[in-house]
């Protein structure tokens, strides 16, 4: 695969930049606002994705070290957040997976009976066949 024409390697450069930028003012804001510092809180201030954050080295240093100075980050959950459309999606997906599962453990049921009933009769036939071979 051939690397990123340059103007396109520029916008990139540019657009990180620019996410830094505020990952770094978002986190300042919270810091002087004394509110509980987190990934998360700096994510959503700074319009930033949290896997950003955790991959640039120096902006997890900063924000690990302004959480330890803030203490642990309370409990944020709360009706609002239930409600959210993050939330639902999450809702959604896990009744999904629940049906699923009963969904795949009725055919397991079924075809280990099946598997039962086609060894006994494997089992009669070798006994059948035992008996004529032996005459």
């Amino acid at each position: 695969m051939s690397p990123l024409p340059a103007h396109l390697q520029q916008a990139t450069r540019a657009r990180t930049e620019k996410a830094d930028k505020r990952a770094r003012a978002a986190l300042t804001q919270l810091a002087k606002a004394a509110e509980p510092v987190s990934f998360t809180a700096v994510a959503r201030k700074a319009a930033v994705s949290t896997a950003f954050l955790y991959k640039h080295p120096e902006l997890r240093t900063l924000i690990e070290r302004h959480r330890t100075k803030s203490g642990p980050v309370p409990d944020v959950r709360s009706p609002e957040v239930g409600t959210s459309s993050t939330s639902a999606a999450v809702r959604a997906l896990s009744a999904r997976l629940a049906q699923e599962q009963r969904a795949h453990h009725q055919e397991v049921t079924q075809l280990r009976k099946a598997l039962e009933v086609a060894q006994g009769e494997n089992l009669t036939l070798r006994r059948r066949l035992a008996r004529y071979e032996a005459e």
